[in-house]
């Protein structure tokens, strides 16, 4: 086994290790607005659920290794604390890529991408359309995590309303994972693709004593 010293390394390096060893990493497609209105669509693979009761989603807007600069929707999240989770799905990873291109300030990558803005119910940005489900969030707080190239921001957006497509619920209301047909983020430039066939169940253990 060989291992590595993170002091030792540089940001590039850890960064890249890590998103290969952690992983696969659900993708948030997080739209926002500034105060002028300009909306912006960014996906980010540092990003899960840490709370249900509140109901919070944590995800990541890093600063920029090459010159540290912040990404555009931690500036708009500081203008306005909205924000809307789209869920990433096969059907629309593509369109997603594209969207994570740099476009300068102002521009709106629902348009550069391809995707359809939906006006939410009680935020200002707008939802993904073609997202198979959309978590209207307000930010409760963000903790940067240094002021180096590399350094997280963490958005703990607390989901207020959530919307799923009808096909992904059965006649119970009940969510049908195969579905669903997620998309993940590997390392470097791999994703990965939930599929039926690599569903597998695994009911919670019985906590009895083991026997001999």
């Amino acid at each position: 086994m060989k291992s590595f010293e993170t002091k030792d390394m540089s940001t590039g390096q850890v960064h890249n290790y890590l998103q290969h060893a952690i992983a696969p990493r659900p993708i948030a497609l997080v739209s926002t607005i500034d105060k002028a209105g300009n909306v912006n669509l960014s996906p980010f693979s540092f990003f899960n659920l840490f709370s249900a009761n509140p109901p919070v989603c944590v995800f990541s807007p890093s600063r920029r290794v090459r010159d540290n600069t912040t990404k555009h929707t931690l500036e708009n999240i500081q203008e306005v604390a909205e924000c809307v989770i789209n869920i990433v799905d096969h059907n629309i990873v593509y369109k997603v890529n594209q969207a994570s291109a740099e476009y300068p300030k102002g521009v709106n990558e629902f348009y550069e991408s391809g995707l359809t803005e939906l006006a939410s119910i009680h935020i200002k940005p707008p939802r993904v359309a073609e997202s198979p489900v959309q978590l209207e969030c307000i930010i409760k707080q963000v903790i940067p995590l240094g002021d180096g190239p590399g350094a997280g921001n963490l958005i703990l957006a607390e989901v207020k309303t959530i919307h799923f497509r009808d096909d992904l619920l059965d006649d119970s209301g009940q969510p049908i994972q195969k579905n669903f047909d997620l998309v993940a983020r590997l390392g470097g430039d791999w994703y990965t693709r939930v599929t039926p066939e690599s569903l597998f169940a695994l009911p919670k253990p019985i906590n009895e004593p083991l026997t001999q």
